[in-house]
């Protein structure tokens, strides 16, 4: 072996002694001249998930999927947006329910009983809604004092009371109006008692 195949071989090994052992600084510390004591970091295993074999699928394995439901709705519907719109409209009826002068409300009857009978309310608009609950079966009917009061059911299907009771078809919320019917122009707060039977 001549002295330059062996310095030849003496270069490779060194080449590949140095090429085996990758190190490197961590990236936060590359740009910072000041501390030069800091150790150098092994990334040759960086900690990347592992894959197990076992748990891939197959490339002929067939996944089967359920038949998708069709809501019939309007575009961009958004049910669970309704359910918190009408949830909120429930707590402010809630609250109002406690003040005389605050419309909508919502109210129940006392326990034992089938009458909410709300006296002194205060009508400050031309309307005041009142939201109940009744179960499928019962008949809601609705007594107003002044009779320039008018009471309507108006959701879920409008329903005159003045053509006597409503027999309520499915439990769900209904919305009875009261409004001012007078002849006279209001501009002020009108004063009036109601009472709803819910039986």
């Amino acid at each position: 072996m001549n002295i330059r195949s062996s310095s030849y071989l003496a270069i490779l090994s060194c080449f590949v002694a140095a090429t085996t052992i990758i190190a490197c600084k961590p990236i936060d510390t590359l740009f910072n001249k000041s501390s030069a004591t800091e150790e150098w970091q092994d990334i040759s295993d960086t900690g990347l998930p592992r894959i197990d074999v076992a748990n891939l699928p197959s490339l002929n394995q067939k996944n089967s999927i359920a038949p998708i439901e069709v809501v019939d709705t309007e575009p961009g519907f958004n049910f669970e947006a309704q359910a918190i719109g009408e949830s909120v409209a429930n707590d402010k009826a809630k609250l109002a329910a406690t003040r005389k002068d605050k419309c909508p409300k919502l109210v129940n009857s006392p326990i034992g009983s089938t009458k909410i009978v709300r006296k002194n309310e205060v009508m400050n608009g031309s309307q005041c809604d009142y939201y109940i609950y009744p179960e499928k079966g019962q008949k809601i009917s609705v007594d107003t004092h002044p009779s320039y009061i008018a009471a309507d059911l108006v959701s879920p299907v409008y329903y005159d009371f003045a053509n006597g009771s409503y027999l309520v078809v499915q439990s769900d919320k209904y919305v009875i109006r009261l409004s001012y019917k007078g002849i006279e122009y209001q501009n002020s707060p009108i004063d009036y008692d109601v009472t709803i039977n819910v039986q």
